[in-house]
């Protein structure tokens, strides 16, 4: 759940609890703070409307505002390309590809998003389904979002879609925020280098590199770029 928004929405309902009894108003209430219009509103329980007000403002900013800033990494961005193809993959994954920048670069390459047209295949990570193993999965920035026990279900489901002796590649946001506006409400999970270490464990994973990623001209810590190899 989206704890930034959780906390919101539960002070506008405690501060105006006429709120749930006016569909209509609480639309407006909640375009107005969010600045997301979810149309009909079916339900006036608070947790889902959080994950409705979240996939709103997850498709608003990351189908219309953000840009892909791959070329600004040293390690997690067009350097994969070779790394991943002196491995001669049969199958590659990735996840969040966003406008799919690694499509006919990187071989045999699939990318799944759900909130970018350019995807092979428009889906959320926790809804894909397919009898392929990959060689290599790729997880630049897109598992980030929402509390720990997602973060952790999307790492079991990208272990589970990995072969057995492949590899995972993550680029990781430590809970810096976006500088957009439009992401002000985005709930950013921040990754650390203990956890990375404990949940690959628990994962039955073997981190084989972790480092500091800096952009060119960062003004912040940067992101964590991290590889797993699946035991």
């Amino acid at each position: 759940m989206n704890t930034k928004i959780f906390i919101k929405l539960n002070q506008m309902v405690k501060d105006s609890p006429q709120l749930l009894l006016d569909d209509n108003a609480l639309r407006q209430a909640i375009n107005g703070e969010f600045c997301v219009d979810l149309g009909d509103i079916h339900t006036t329980a608070i947790g889902p409307l959080v994950h409705q007000i979240d996939e709103a403002v997850m498709t608003r900013y990351f189908s219309k505002v953000w840009q892909p800033e791959t070329k600004k990494y040293k390690y997690s961005g067009l350097s994969i390309i070779d790394e991943v193809n002196a491995l001669s993959p049969d199958n590659v994954l990735d996840v969040g590809c966003g406008y799919n920048e690694f499509k006919g670069k990187i071989q045999n390459l699939t990318g799944i998003d759900p909130y970018n047209t350019r995807a092979d295949k428009m889906v959320h990570t926790l809804d894909y389904e397919t009898d392929i193993q990959y060689d290599v999965t790729i997880c630049l920035g897109s598992i980030n979002f929402g509390s720990a026990d997602k973060i952790v279900r999307e790492l079991q489901k990208v272990v589970k879609l990995t072969k057995k002796g492949g590899l995972l590649i993550f680029r990781a946001n430590p809970g810096i925020q976006h500088g957009a506006f439009e992401s002000q409400w985005i709930d950013f999970f921040d990754w650390n280098i203990t956890f990375i270490m404990n949940v690959a464990q628990a994962l039955n994973c073997t981190v084989k590199q972790l480092r500091r990623d800096m952009p060119k001209n960062a003004l912040n810590g940067g992101r964590l770029y991290f590889v797993l190899e699946k035991n």
